[in-house]
């Protein structure tokens, strides 16, 4: 069996899109559909088996979603991780931001804020990018007849919304969050209209515990998490389970995560979530051991794990040797069928990302490839 292999979303934009972003130039429409041609020609090249068009249209994995809901007119503040919280010195080596945190505590920065009922508005924005990204897939798609790679987009879960833009109109968090589900409900259905994989990212049921909910105990966060997991199924309600996965994340940015909650504190909170897909952190400094935990707790028969087995904050590129090994513990313990090789996280969660360069994303996805092809001669 030759196992398969995706990455999380986001990809670094290509340098005359970048230069376009530092100079404040406009990217046009036909400026993106050549951006978008290369990048998704170089998914398929490599020979990447779930693929997307890199998050290329947004400035970040959030924004472009919460541009498409009326109500968020007022400003809050972007959380703060306790790791840097408690490491001035170290905090003091960043500008302010890295996409929807502060890095810096003196420097903080705002984000829009829900001071009204919120509605869904962006149908023809959501359909644009859409559309965008089909239509370059298939014109490249038929230039490699030997492929069968499938297309996955990405948009963020009710409570990452919330983790980020602060509450200042429902009565209570529980309501706040009900509400989102029910306006993303329509953004996930018109992904789903399209034929592709909806990947919902969830930096809310991990991250979200040392930003947003720091003050909380960790028993007082899973209650959290419980509300965020019951408004996202019911916002998936009408998405088949097999087209649909989750990517559950600590942070790209450049912090200690020393802070981190466990994996194993949130685990069966997570895998109630109503998909057949689970993509986790497990390659990075601070949870590539957690995939022993799989030895006590059990992932549902019905779920596929999508491991990071490629860290996206670190620039050294892994021997795909090393993959192989990430991925054969997997392997062993669930079975190559229930194992799809991914990335940590997205490579660029923002559009002005430079902490990984595009030439060594591309090497690590390349790593990434013959990683997976080296353990499945092992199976």
């Amino acid at each position: 069996m030759i196992l398969k292999t995706t990455h999380v979303g986001s990809l670094p934009r290509p340098r005359d899109m970048h230069t376009k972003h530092l100079k404040k130039q406009e990217v046009t429409d036909e400026d993106l559909r050549l951006y978008l041609k290369d990048i998704i020609e170089r998914q398929i090249s490599l020979g990447l088996n779930i693929i997307n068009n890199g998050e290329l249209p947004r400035s970040d994995y959030v924004s472009s979603t919460v541009e498409r809901i009326s109500g968020f007119y007022d400003t809050g503040l972007a959380p703060l991780p306790k790791d840097l919280e408690e490491l001035p010195e170290y905090s003091r080596r960043f500008s302010g931001r890295n996409g929807l945190i502060t890095l810096n505590p003196k420097a903080p920065v705002k984000l829009p804020a829900c001071s009204q009922r919120l509605a869904y508005v962006g149908e023809r924005s959501l359909r644009k990018e859409l559309e965008m990204m089909v239509d370059a897939f298939l014109h490249l798609k038929n230039g490699h007849p030997d492929a069968e790679p499938e297309l996955f987009f990405t948009a963020p879960s009710p409570g990452t919304v919330a983790l980020f833009m602060e509450n200042k109109f429902y009565q209570n968090y529980e309501t706040y969050v009900q509400e989102l589900g029910d306006v993303l409900k329509q953004e996930y259905e018109i992904i789903s209209s399209y034929g592709v994989m909806l990947q919902v990212d969830c930096p809310d049921m991990a991250m979200g515990r040392h930003t947003k909910f720091k003050h909380l105990t960790d028993d007082e966060f899973l209650s959290v998490v419980e509300m965020n997991v019951s408004a996202l199924n019911k916002a998936l309600a009408k998405i088949p389970r097999d087209r649909c996965r989750v990517h559950i994340c600590w942070g790209n940015y450049p912090g200690t995560h020393h802070c981190d909650i466990e994996l194993k504190t949130i685990f069966n909170e997570v895998f109630k979530i109503d998909v057949k897909f689970v993509s986790i952190e497990s390659s990075n400094h601070r949870h590539a051991h957690e995939w022993k935990i799989l030895t006590e707790y059990s992932i549902p028969q019905d779920k596929v794990l999508m491991p990071g087995v490629i860290d996206t904050t670190s620039n050294n590129i892994e021997h795909p040797e090393l993959v192989a090994q990430r991925l054969l513990n997997f392997v062993e313990l669930l079975g190559p069928e229930r194992v799809i090789g991914s990335t940590d996280c997205g490579f660029a969660t923002t559009a002005a990302a430079t902490s990984v360069s595009g030439e060594i994303a591309w090497l690590k996805l390349q790593s990434l490839v013959e990683g997976a092809r080296l353990a499945s001669l092992k199976i």
